[in-house]
């Protein structure tokens, strides 16, 4: 990532267009995904209970030729997710980075960290469990003053998505203690489906907190876009007043 600090206004406002509208289709992918493999889940600890009440596969469906077909592609699946989620998880950071470095080019010391430690809290264990909210926070308030409007004494929102992060996570561990435990009975199966699908749901809450975030701040965002590009027509003005009076 590049700092893009030298970039004149209308080049940058490309670069921040293309990482927004680039997150939008992966989360809408990313989102479409996971919410396939929640219903797979729920469907197949129902499944799992019916045979362990009926003792029939038939009722349950468990046979049944979408089931095998669901079967035969879910470590595609996964891996699809996996890679859609990293790719996700890039240009979010890329957005970090581009709104950390407007709010300096525009208001110097409006965010508390600069751009690549802003990213870095993101990653780091321990710390991104609160350098994130704080990043979060000072673009929220920059571009708050920027649209003249007032922030939440709480910031909700970043605080959400770092809640949402570690649930999610943390009931995909929960499931996979589980299904690594031998022997592995039918309830211990169903509690295991159950997690990880209680994790996909966490997983599509956190993309929809997200990116109620990204729309949020982008009205004083664009707001600082004219503004940045009104200054450095000013400053283009002045360095040609100065080259004509010599």
């Amino acid at each position: 990532m590049t700092p893009s600090r030298s970039l004149p206004a209308p080049a940058f406002a490309r670069r921040l267009d293309r990482a927004r509208r680039l997150w939008e289709w992966l989360a809408l992918a990313t989102g479409a995904l996971i919410a396939v493999k929640v219903v797979s889940y729920l469907y197949l600890a129902f499944a799992s209970y019916v045979v362990e009440r009926t003792g029939s596969r038939v009722t349950a469906g468990i046979d049944s030729p979408a089931v095998r077909t669901w079967f035969s592609i879910e470590i595609g699946w996964d891996a699809a997710v996996i890679l859609l989620g990293a790719v996700l998880l890039i240009v979010w950071l890329r957005l970090i980075w581009l709104s950390v470095v407007l709010a300096e080019r525009i208001a110097p010391g409006s965010v508390r960290y600069p751009p690549w430690m802003a990213v870095t809290g993101f990653l780091v264990p321990i710390v991104n469990l609160w350098m994130p909210v704080y990043t979060m926070s000072d673009l929220d308030e920059f571009c708050a003053r920027e649209e003249g409007r007032s922030t939440a004494p709480f910031p909700l929102q970043p605080a959400l998505i770092v809640t949402l992060t570690l649930a999610a996570f943390r009931l995909d561990a929960a499931s996979f203690d589980i299904s690594g435990s031998a022997p592995m009975d039918m309830a211990s199966a169903r509690t295991a489906l159950h997690l990880v699908a209680a994790g996909g749901v966490g997983k599509l809450l956190l993309l929809l907190v997200c990116d109620g975030f990204l729309r949020a701040i982008r009205p004083g965002q664009e707001i600082a876009l004219a503004d940045l590009s009104s200054r450095e027509r000013a400053w283009s003005r002045t360095g040609a007043d100065r080259a004509d009076s010599r």
